[in-house]
């Protein structure tokens, strides 16, 4: 089986109707892919649903089937194991796409190479910017992968929890391969939330040891609250925003405060939403001292535990004497 320019892998274990609405929006929406449906020992009825389907697409489709749930992401690694074409999307049984929901993510990978891991919106959810934005993890709601990416990251760890931690190291093992996770807002889905299995007490004991795995191979997560004085170019802050980006595509949060013109005119040349885990906020310019410092006070409590920076070495932070210099932080960026 060949020639289709993507196959959409989905880990299917019963929801019938969740199924079907899900498969035949694939169907209608996606008609050039090829379907590798993953049934996870479901029942009688969503594995009749699967076969007739699975039939009626003749070699547009692959059905595998195993006795028992396994879980999600077993079911997915094998799946795209089977996989051949150019790109590779996952997603969840109970995600609906909609019209033109994938060529945007194939537009932007044919002009970006280094995208790797494109993620639709959630309509639910209100992305951080109108337009393609870096981001730190991905989905399993619904993702497209290049090939390249996926054969130099290989499959999702099946030994993490299936969720959060696992996402964000592959994200982070795609990334130190050179290959960056983004958001096309411009591609949108709608999806259902899915009931957790297993007992709550398993769930956090997996979360726990997830976490305690993830921080032993990447590191802590870390955030920093940025203050940038009036008179900078933009050209400056362009050089800064590039070491910032480095630094939360390995996990770490930027608050950055700044003059409200510099802002406009971050704005202006697309600097602005470069990455979501870097954030830009203006002070306005005719505020008084005492509204800013509240626009301070506000992003401490944000982000609490974040390390304070002077933007500029040799000008101090306005609101606390506890802070380090900008080329303190760019030391820690190069050496994580």
């Amino acid at each position: 089986m060949g020639g289709a320019n993507i196959d959409i892998v989905v880990p299917i274990w019963n929801k019938p109707n969740e199924t079907r609405n899900c498969l035949v929006n694939l169907i209608n929406f996606t008609p050039d892919a090829r379907l590798v449906m993953m049934d996870n020992g479901s029942e009688r009825e969503t594995e009749k649903l699967l076969q007739e389907l699975a039939d009626g697409l003749d070699d547009r489709a692959l059905l595998i089937r195993d006795d028992s749930n396994h879980g999600f992401v077993k079911a997915a690694n094998r799946g795209i194991g089977r996989s051949e074409a150019p790109f590779i999307a996952l997603l969840r049984s109970t995600t609906q796409v909609t019209s033109g929901w994938l060529q945007p993510i194939l537009d932007f990978a044919a002009s970006h190479p280094e995208a790797g891991i494109l993620m639709p919106r959630l309509a639910a959810v209100e992305p951080p910017s109108t337009g393609p934005i870096e981001v730190a993890s991905c989905s399993f709601t619904a993702m497209v992968m290049t090939r390249a990416a996926y054969d130099a990251v290989g499959p999702f760890d099946e030994e993490l929890d299936g969720g959060t931690w696992c996402l964000k190291d592959f994200t982070r093992r795609a990334c130190s391969e050179g290959f960056l996770t983004y958001l096309i807002p411009t591609s949108r889905v709608f999806h259902e939330d899915e009931v957790a299995l297993g007992s709550e007490r398993r769930r956090e004991e997996t979360l726990r040891r997830s976490l305690a795995t993830f921080i032993e191979r990447w590191g802590e997560e870390r955030s920093f609250l940025i203050h940038l004085p009036k008179g900078l170019e933009v050209d400056t802050l362009r050089h800064k925003l590039d070491i910032l980006q480095t630094g939360a595509q390995h996990g770490d949060s930027y608050t950055i405060l700044l003059p409200a013109a510099l802002y406009k005119e971050a704005l202006r040349v697309h600097l602005a939403f470069r990455h979501e885990k870097v954030r830009l906020v203006p002070l306005p310019l005719l505020s008084t001292a005492s509204a800013k410092r509240r626009i301070f006070e506000k992003a401490v409590a944000e982000n609490p535990g974040s390390t304070l920076v002077a933007g500029v070495d040799g000008i101090p932070f306005p609101w606390s004497d506890q802070f380090i210099t900008f080329s303190d932080l760019s030391g820690m960026v190069r050496h994580r």
